[in-house]
């Protein structure tokens, strides 16, 4: 039996003067050796050599074609024992070589992960945000750059881990940035509360999705947002103080709890049809411009459901039907066959299936498609 022979040192002042070649190949061949050396007894190296050596491998990787250091940074990608020396300095070489570190090396510290993000391209943070199993630490750092691309492939990497704090800020900023809001929702972590202050921003589409995702009762969604929406409404147009006599007034009467259906058939008879209008839109929680809509569409369904939502019985919600189109000068010779229709239209619905209709006017103003759901049932 041979005796094993005695771990060897690399030569570092040799390396050095190896380092000084001239030749183009012979440095690319350098580059390999001390890669080869580094990977194979990193962990026999002290502080000082490996320093050394991934300065070597720094200097030289200029004159190292890049399908070398590609290759290379493969190799080390997969290697769960590499080097984070030599994990951080591919990871700043050029996207073609530093993508696979950026996305698979495991060896990669989250500081060296920091300032990749903080000071290379946009390549590189994007590679960054679709990493596997990326902490909080570096979640901020992507945000941080401001840039919407990175952001929503930080939001689609469901492995990603976020701060409570950092969660808050990107819902806050998805009512300005639609592109966030679906990867948002998509997201598990995503707290029911945040998901449900989203509701008040987001499309038709995505409100069925947290309505059917996040198991929350529409009603009680309807209860909460809607006044949240109306006033966000009110902020962008400046109507949050109204200029309007009649709006002031029912805003008053609503909050002294003296607002109610009474007020609203007494001030339609009057010729008040304004004050009607805003004293309808209060009781039934609906933007005063749909509800104009609704109580002058052709046919009159869509002011039974509203009137039906409010309990109201069937005399005083014929004798509105009769004063609205009245004050139109819509009383012509089929009046009397519409309202012998809508008589029959308004014993036929109950209060809860009036009701559902008027909360989905509340959150989407489109309000023919529900009411054709409605009547197509009947």
């Amino acid at each position: 039996m041979f005796d094993q022979a005695p771990e060897r040192k690399p030569d570092m002042s040799a390396l050095f003067d190896l380092a000084h070649r001239k030749s183009r190949e012979g440095r690319a061949q350098l580059y390999e050796d001390v890669w080869n050396l580094f990977e194979a007894d990193g962990s026999g190296l002290n502080e000082k050599e490996r320093s050394i050596m991934t300065d070597i491998l720094r200097r030289l990787s200029h004159d190292v074609e890049m399908t070398v250091r590609r290759r290379l940074a493969e190799r080390l990608a997969t290697n769960p024992d590499a080097p984070p020396e030599l994990a951080a300095m591919l990871g700043n070489d050029q996207i073609e070589v530093a993508y696979p570190i950026l996305m698979d090396c495991k060896a990669l510290r989250d500081v060296d992960l920091i300032e990749i993000v903080r000071h290379r391209t946009l390549q590189h943070q994007l590679a960054t945000a679709m990493r596997s199993g990326i902490s909080p630490e570096v979640s901020d750092a992507l945000v941080a750059t401001g840039n919407e691309d990175v952001v929503v492939a930080l939001l689609e990497n469901q492995t990603a881990t976020m701060s409570d704090a950092l969660m808050e800020h990107l819902v806050a900023e998805s009512e300005r940035v639609d592109r966030y809001q679906k990867p948002l929702l998509r997201r598990p972590d995503l707290p029911k509360g945040l998901a449900k202050r989203m509701y008040a921003w987001v499309s038709a589409a995505l409100r069925t999705y947290i309505v059917e995702n996040y198991r929350f009762d529409p009603a009680e969604l309807d209860d909460n947002v809607v006044f949240a929406m109306n006033d966000a409404v009110r902020e962008s147009t400046g109507e949050t103080e109204s200029n309007d006599p009649s709006e002031r007034l029912v805003d008053k009467l609503h909050a002294a709890g003296q607002l109610n259906i009474a007020f609203a058939l007494k001030a339609l008879r009057q010729g008040e049809v304004r004050l009607f209008e805003f004293a309808m839109a209060k009781l039934t929680q609906l933007r005063v411009e749909l509800m104009r809509r609704l109580v002058y569409e052709p046919g009159g369904e869509a002011l039974a459901i509203s009137c039906r939502m409010l309990d109201m019985d069937l005399k005083t919600f014929l004798n509105i039907f009769d004063l609205t189109r009245a004050a139109r000068g819509a009383l012509t010779a089929g009046h009397r066959q519409e309202r012998t229709h809508l008589e029959d239209f308004y014993k036929g619905l109950d209060r809860d299936s009036a009701a559902a209709v008027v909360r989905r006017w509340r959150q989407d103003p489109d309000f023919l498609s529900a009411l054709n759901q409605l009547t197509a049932t009947d």
